[in-house]
């Protein structure tokens, strides 16, 4: 591994846990208003690895992945592009999901952002 890819799973690893807390925030209370800690748990874990499918989706976009070369600046700029695409398509699964509580509706947006970037990464190791 080069340095660039032990500095971005370093990177991974600060993401993961970082979602890991705020999915275990998010997760929804039990019938006597407490959160379980075995449904807080699941959700830190859904969160950590939801990060990490998007941190590798990303670094498969940007070629990143097992290459020693750094990306171009038209590679790194369709990707861009295709990021905010993600962000769109997340922001409006959050709107369309407004009626629900707050948990399972940011779980809905995360679930389209990681969608849109795994199709991001498809597409771009389809045209690469």
């Amino acid at each position: 591994m080069t340095d660039t890819q032990i500095l971005i799973l370093g990177f991974g690893a600060v993401v993961a846990a970082i979602f890991a807390v705020v999915g275990a925030q998010l997760a929804p209370p039990g019938r006597g208003g407490t959160v379980p800690v075995k449904v807080r748990w699941n959700w830190g874990a859904g969160a950590a690895s939801a990060a990490l499918a998007n941190v590798g989706a990303l670094l498969d976009s940007l070629g990143l992945l097992g290459q020693q070369a750094m990306p171009t600046g038209g590679r790194v700029g369709g990707v861009a592009i295709g990021v905010l695409f993600a962000v769109l398509v997340a922001l409006v699964a959050y709107v369309l999901h407004g009626d629900e509580p707050r948990g399972p509706r940011w779980r809905t947006t995360g679930l389209a952002f990681t969608a849109a970037m795994v199709v991001l990464a498809l597409v771009v190791r389809v045209l690469a």
